[in-house]
């Protein structure tokens, strides 16, 4: 029953897999069934649904498949779906689609437990050489600690978010299909990172929630000056997107400016986005004095 979803997300992430881009002949609209695409995400899904039965039902619940479906369902949405192509056009669908890699996909893929599955997917002499190898690469272990600390997952998911949102860097990752590619990887490992921190109170251990809310609270200030920046704008700031954004659109945006355009995706990054960060610090907090309640009334009866 635990992998019905995941299964049945595969028939779509392979149909026309090797058509690439292809149009709609009314509107121009095309899904990307691209395979660099496609094989990511249909190895994650079969993997994680071959490590589910593994457990057995143990450790990975069917709220965690579903959350894990949801994750996938987002990134189908960023990568595969027409928004993919509108994003070659508009910097406001640009802005939604890298939202969708940093704060949507990564946070359903930590609860759906992607790191437990994946692992388990894998044969038992392979995870034992991967754990004896784990035990025996010190200089390794004090790298990703040093990596997985509060401050450096901070600073590289912060890092990611404004390094791509800068012009130049911007636009390199426009023009060059494989950094394109690295742009989008950078976001989804990068946050990944970061939300597996700040949901470890809710989802795992019900400790670190102090930190976990200052990283949170600390990014949505940061994600709103950005949003702040593009809106109040008096230019646009990325020429790709000027020449582009009077090419290819929707009849109903034709007559979309630039300027507009990038205002737009700075009401975005404000209002679904904040959204988003709004609802997690405050998930945080109440599981906080949740936990704090029930060590109090621990205490009383003890």
């Amino acid at each position: 029953m635990q992998i019905k979803p995941l299964l049945m997300l595969s028939p779509m992430l392979v149909v026309q897999s090797a058509f690439g881009h292809a149009p709609d002949e009314a509107t121009g609209i095309a899904w990307n069934f691209a395979p660099e695409v496609v094989l990511p995400l249909l190895l994650t899904v079969s993997a994680y649904a071959s490590g589910i039965r593994h457990l057995q039902g143990r450790i990975v619940s069917r709220s965690h498949c579903f959350a894990f479906t949801l994750g996938i369902l987002a990134l189908v949405i960023a990568l595969m779906s027409p928004l993919d192509l509108l994003a070659g056009v508009l910097f406001s669908a640009h802005m939604t689609q890298h939202l969708l890699l940093m704060l949507i996909a990564p946070p359903l893929l930590v609860l759906g437990r992607i790191e437990l599955a994946l692992l388990w997917a894998l044969p038992l002499p392979l995870r034992r050489v991967i754990g004896h190898g784990w035990r025996k690469a010190a200089g390794l272990r004090f790298v990703a600690g040093l990596l997985s600390r509060p401050v450096s997952v901070w600073l590289l998911a912060s890092a990611a978010m404004w390094f791509w949102h800068i012009p130049g860097p911007y636009a390199w990752a426009f023009y060059n299909p494989i950094i394109h590619i690295l742009e989008h990887l950078s976001f989804l490992l990068t946050f990944l990172a970061f939300w597996a921190l700040a949901l470890r109170p809710i989802s795992r251990d019900k400790s670190g929630h102090g930190v976990a809310l200052m990283l949170l609270i600390t990014f949505a200030m940061e994600s709103a000056l950005l949003g702040a920046l593009l809106v109040f704008a008096g230019h646009p700031f990325y020429a790709v997107h000027m020449e582009e954004v009077s090419r290819q659109l929707p009849q109903f945006l034709a007559d979309l400016s630039a300027l507009q355009d990038q205002q737009l995706a700075g009401l975005i990054m404000w209002v679904p986005a904040g959204m988003v960060q709004l609802v997690a610090p405050i998930a945080v907090f109440a599981d906080w004095l949740s936990v704090s309640q029930n060590r109090r009334l621990g205490s009383v009866e003890s």
